[in-house]
């Protein structure tokens, strides 16, 4: 399944940067980031529509079950909202193409029918460190679902910033996900992270710096969703914060940043998300999704490790 992701998209994503590219769909940088990042605009995006669609067709081919149609639903709402959002960007509407609120409304909504969805499957139950498996059947599942789905796919589009960077930590959380999906025997967990995990490697291959694609909002949002159903049906919700380490920082440093402008007219951070940070420190992008990358393995290590300890995997 892996193998035949990556093969899929190293053969589709140059037709489909051809595509973008004669269509003018092309990034357009917004201006608190880098004046380096000047050289990406117009850069084609939304190129996290064939992984997407890579996974659809996993489901399709290789699953079919209810628990995994919840994973592509989730999976295919992030993208559609994603690619509203990249539309309005790319059509003029303002450098961030749909509002805030519009965007948390729509998240909320995604979350609340991924959560009917996990409750119908039966995914309620979920690891928390020192409580057990407390069941969330009925609302309880539905309003984490809603909340993580908003947090999640909102941090991991902060986070895609710098070519590789989000693509880079979102296979390696992935591939994380699907190691515990196959010790505990989940198909539609396994079908779903396997090819995730194959699409975005390919991805990658375009992606890394100096990137030719941008996966835009189209890939950031659904990637996001994704691991808030695939977390759930693995019992991993609550670990979600763990598993993506690097998705929270990176939020977090939009928080306090923007909390210390605002309140005490100084900024703690030269710029946010944290990797820009970095950037106007002098760090090079390569670096910096390494080392970005080595704190997300650890994360999703440290998840897998829990998971064996608490017995969430066979």
């Amino acid at each position: 399944m892996l193998v035949l992701a990556v093969a899929a998209g190293v053969v589709l994503y140059p037709a489909l940067i051809t595509q973008l590219a004669r269509h003018g769909a092309g990034q357009r940088v917004q201006s608190y980031n880098p004046a380096t990042h000047l050289l990406k605009q117009g850069t084609p995006t939304m190129g996290g529509a064939l992984f997407c669609a890579i996974v659809v067709a996993a489901w399709l081919g290789f699953d079919r079950s209810r628990a995994g149609f919840v994973l592509v639903f989730a999976l295919g709402a992030g993208a559609l909202l994603g690619l509203l959002d990249d539309r309005a960007n790319i059509s003029g509407r303002g450098a961030f193409g749909l509002g805030a609120r519009e965007k948390l409304v729509f998240q909320a909504f995604i979350g609340l029918l991924v959560g009917i969805g996990l409750d119908v499957v039966g995914a309620t139950r979920q690891f928390f460190p020192g409580l057990g498996a407390p069941d969330l059947r009925g609302g309880g599942i539905i309003v984490v679902s809603m909340l993580a789905v908003a947090a999640v796919s909102n941090a991991v589009n902060l986070t895609d910033g710098v070519d590789g960077l989000a693509a880079s930590c979102s296979a390696i959380v992935f591939a994380g996900l699907l190691a515990v999906a196959l010790h505990q025997h989940a198909l539609p967990a396994v079908v779903a992270s396997a090819a995730l995990v194959g699409g975005l490697a390919a991805f990658l291959l375009f992606n890394w710096y100096p990137a030719r694609i941008f996966m835009g909002d189209t890939g950031s949002l659904a990637i996001g969703c994704a691991l808030v159903a695939v977390a759930a049906e693995l019992h991993l919700l609550w670990l979600l914060p763990l598993t993506g380490i690097v998705f929270v920082v990176e939020t977090l440093s939009v928080l306090v940043n923007v909390t210390a402008i605002k309140r005490f007219h100084r900024r703690v951070l030269r710029a946010s998300p944290l990797h820009h940070h970095f950037e106007e420190l002098g760090i090079r992008e390569q670096r910096l999704v390494a080392c970005f990358s080595l704190a997300a393995a650890l994360g999703t290590l440290l998840t897998v490790l829990y998971a064996r300890s608490r017995g969430a995997v066979a």
